[in-house]
């Protein structure tokens, strides 16, 4: 499934090895017995004894009060925080009567871990136990707190971040309490961190800035521009986005600026926050001496810098450079930059594209179609329809899917209603989704009965795309008539992952008795002995070797920290799953996703693995688990470019790239994966 935020809205062996695993294939969900686990009689002695069980729960999503009791209170502090974590990723409300014990440990490491599980379990009352945490003599202890209590986003634990900033003892602490605030969007919150944007700490001011950047203020717009400057590429960068966020057009002159002698990661989030603001501000435009520098960055070899660069040449087609630079790429170019190119040149010139529009619809490739048919709105409506209904009937559902996603307003979609009516009931599911999609922009309450008729039909598919885009549609209108038996029918659906997800939405959105809808575990057809041959398996020093077209990187796989995941990835290399695949995704200066062997976005293998989150830190080359939602993971995986602290916590780590991470930087969306290779020791011998 792919990464929620990373689909515009966002991985045991091949054979058995000689470790002993007993059932290294995945199984359905919903299939097999979940084989019973003998309650302890007493507290687990060590974690080599207590994993097995503990990682049974986390992969059923079951609560067992014995066998959780029996870890937290283990006389082990590491079988206390692996108990404390365990509750936390199995996500029963029960299981805070567990964790809030372990907050007072007298070890550090478990009470660091029982506020990260106090977070991840979502339970507000456990802000009032979080709150002393803040004033931890180990820093780690803090930060988690602090991390949790913004999560958790109740006005108490605002309120104590806030006091706990100023009195903080150390630049480490402070700097952890100020990342936290941006996901709250109070003015009191800007302020605060506002006071700390020249602070002569590097980790103190970058994560002020970082705070007022991820979700800008108004009266943070000065120190978001004088963060251009900043000598940390990072925050700097995080300051551009966050002047495209605030999308004012005078902003443009110093962002235009910092092209020059900019590190990339700056350089790119200029151009992404330029092409924000001139998307909101059409009469705006980019200072003549910088437009010279895009079209030459249009050209560069770092697709990183040329994709964003080819998209800002929209803005002035009527220079004969930038047009002359657009039309080359979008005839003769390849790849991301060609259809780049091609949707610059119809956003912008229109009727002029037809050409290379006309070029592209024919073309034998796909990807090429595909973003024709998501720009065809740019053009006359007359010139248009005739095209779109040749694509929505396309061969490949990725030109099928584009062609809805395509229709971004309601106009656009009642122009095509008889497409979208008929794409409801394509063979393809993520088409189908894409459907529901755009059928959901017409906020019309008479098309519920069409949405829950899908979550019906989409009984069989194989992944979940169709109810889950049913259930994001009815949870952002819950007082529509209808919405409820949307979300009603998905709580019947077969697959425990959409019941699940509607049982949350039933709870959360619609306030629903939770006693009325009983929480389905998941079954599976593993033993106790086979998730410790997982856990072992998956300890060993394993390293992913990545060979690409533009060089090899390889990955450091965290198998304790991760061992269902990272041994799924293992079994799905061991197969060869990623050998040949495309590079489907490449967000400049933010990740890089792989894992989907249709090269669409919406493949996968079938079926779904359970997040284990870890209070791992999403920083450069981070390697996590791209999702759709909570449990949604199973092939496709993304390697960060740049840090990006948002993601702490939501999506499972289960790597790091240890070497290569130039290639990550350079990689462009549709490039090729040649061969995925694992071993349990380190290759100093292959280039």
């Amino acid at each position: 499934m792919p990464l929620a935020s990373l689909r515009a809205h966002g991985i045991l062996c091949a054979a058995i090895l000689a470790a002993g695993c007993a059932s290294r294939t995945p199984v359905p969900a919903t299939t097999g017995a979940a084989p019973a686990t003998a309650a302890p009689s007493k507290p687990y002695a060590t974690l080599e004894e207590a994993r097995p069980a503990l990682m049974a729960l986390e992969d059923r999503r079951a609560f067992d009060a014995a066998v959780l009791q029996a870890a937290t209170r283990s006389p082990d502090p590491a079988t206390r925080a692996r108990g404390a974590l365990a509750a936390g990723r199995i996500g029963d409300p029960r299981g805070a009567a567990l964790v809030a014990p372990v907050l007072a440990d007298g070890d550090a490491s478990v009470r660091g871990m029982a506020a990260f599980a106090a977070g991840i379990l979502g339970n507000a009352e456990a802000t009032a136990a979080l709150v002393p945490l803040l004033s931890d003599p180990e820093v780690e202890v803090a930060a988690r707190a602090a991390w949790s209590l913004a999560l958790l986003g109740q006005e108490a634990g605002r309120r104590a971040i806030l006091e706990a900033i100023p009195s903080a003892a150390a630049p480490e602490p402070r700097a952890a309490f100020l990342r936290s605030l941006w996901r709250f969007t109070t003015p009191d919150a800007a302020d605060a961190a506002l006071r700390f944007t020249s602070d002569p700490d590097a980790r103190v001011r970058s994560a002020a800035l970082y705070a007022l950047a991820r979700k800008p203020q108004a009266a943070s717009l000065p120190a978001l521009t004088a963060c251009l400057r900043d000598p940390d590429a990072a925050a700097a960068a995080s300051c551009a986005r966050g002047l495209g966020i605030l999308a004012r057009p005078d902003s443009i002159p110093p962002l235009a600026a910092a092209l020059s002698g900019a590190p990339l990661a700056l350089s790119i989030a200029s151009m992404s926050a330029m092409s924000a603001i001139l998307e909101k501000n059409p009469g705006a435009s980019i200072p003549a001496q910088q437009r010279e520098r895009l079209v030459a960055l249009s050209a560069d070899a770092n697709p990183n810098l040329a994709v964003p660069a080819l998209e800002l040449l929209r803005a002035f087609t009527g220079e004969r450079d930038a047009f002359r630079r657009l039309w080359t790429v979008a005839s003769a170019g390849r790849g991301r930059r060609q259809q780049v190119a091609l949707q610059s040149l119809m956003a912008s010139v229109a009727q002029q594209a037809e050409p290379v529009v006309d070029a592209a619809v024919s073309s034998p490739d796909p990807f090429l179609r595909g973003a024709a048919a998501e720009s065809l709105s740019f053009l006359a409506p007359e010139w248009s329809a005739a095209t779109r209904e040749r694509l929505a009937a396309d061969p490949d559902p990725f030109v099928r899917g584009k062609v809805l996603d395509g229709l971004k307003t309601p106009d656009a979609v009642r122009a095509a209603r008889a497409i979208v009516d008929s794409a409801v009931s394509d063979r393809d599911a993520g088409v189908r989704a894409s459907a529901l999609d755009a059928l959901a922009r017409l906020e019309d309450p008479s098309l519920w009965p069409v949405f829950r008729d899908a979550v019906v039909r989409s009984a069989g598919d194989a992944a979940p795309d169709v109810p889950i885009e049913a259930l994001a549609a009815a949870g952002a209108r819950p007082a529509d008539p209808g919405a409820r038996e949307v979300v009603d029918e998905a709580y019947r659906h077969p697959s425990t992952l959409v019941s699940r997800l509607a049982r949350r939405q039933l709870v959360e959105t619609f306030h629903a008795d939770p006693s009325a809808y009983p929480l389905r575990e998941y079954l599976t057809r593993r033993s106790p002995s086979d998730y410790a041959a997982i856990a072992a398996r998956a300890a060993r020093p394993w390293t992913a070797r990545v060979e690409t077209e533009r060089g090899v990187f390889r990955i450091r796989l965290a198998g304790a920290d991760a061992p269902m995941t990272v041994d799924n990835f293992l079994t799905l290399a061991e197969k060869k799953y990623f050998d040949g695949a495309r590079i489907h995704r490449v967000v400049p200066g933010f990740v890089v996703q792989d894992g989907d062997p249709t090269g669409t976005g919406n493949g996968g293998p079938g079926y779904e693995i359970r997040d284990e989150l870890v209070p791992t830190t999403y920083r450069t080359g981070t390697v996590g688990m791209a999702l759709s939602g909570p449990d949604t993971g199973g092939s496709q995986w993304f390697a960060t470019q740049s840090p990006q602290p948002h993601l702490d916590g939501i999506y499972t780590v289960f790597g790091q790239v240890e070497s290569g991470m130039e290639v990550v930087s350079r990689v462009e969306q549709g490039d090729k994966i040649f061969h995925v290779t694992v071993a349990d020791e380190p290759e100093k011998s292959k280039p």
